[in-house]
């Protein structure tokens, strides 16, 4: 059984390959399988596998810490990858650095709502402005 607000999101890793657990505050996530897409991404991209999924709400109950710890415990993970550090504010962070190596997927993508937004992403500034 998984612990609560965990869920299996891939495969075990192939022998010798180091895994991650990927972390989520479902409150800060608009688009969750976006999100999850992007953290298996940076667990490729620093040599790890993403094993396994936590998602849990802002609500303390249950301690985030707690269930990471528990996570790692059993799934034998290596790292965490989170989605931004809002997501582990303030001492929750440093807490669980101390635990495991965290990764933080650092990807800023631009904004592009319409063919202006393009325009600027592009050219770094808006064409119709001189």
């Amino acid at each position: 059984m998984n612990p609560p607000g965990t869920r299996n999101v891939s495969l075990p890793a192939p022998g010798g390959q180091s895994t991650a657990i990927g972390y989520l505050r479902t409150d800060l996530c608009g688009h969750r399988g976006f999100a999850t897409a992007r953290l298996r991404l940076a667990a490729i991209a620093h040599g790890y596998r993403l094993r396994w999924l936590v998602e849990l709400p802002a609500d303390p109950r249950p301690d985030h810490l707690t269930t990471l710890r528990a996570t790692l415990d059993r799934t034998g993970a290596d790292a965490v990858i989170v989605a931004a550090t809002t997501h582990l504010p303030g001492r929750q962070l440093r807490a669980l650095r101390t635990l495991t190596p965290v990764i933080v997927d650092a990807t800023v993508l631009p904004e592009t709502h319409g063919f202006l937004a393009r325009l600027r992403s592009l050219f770094g500034r808006d064409p119709l402005q001189r």
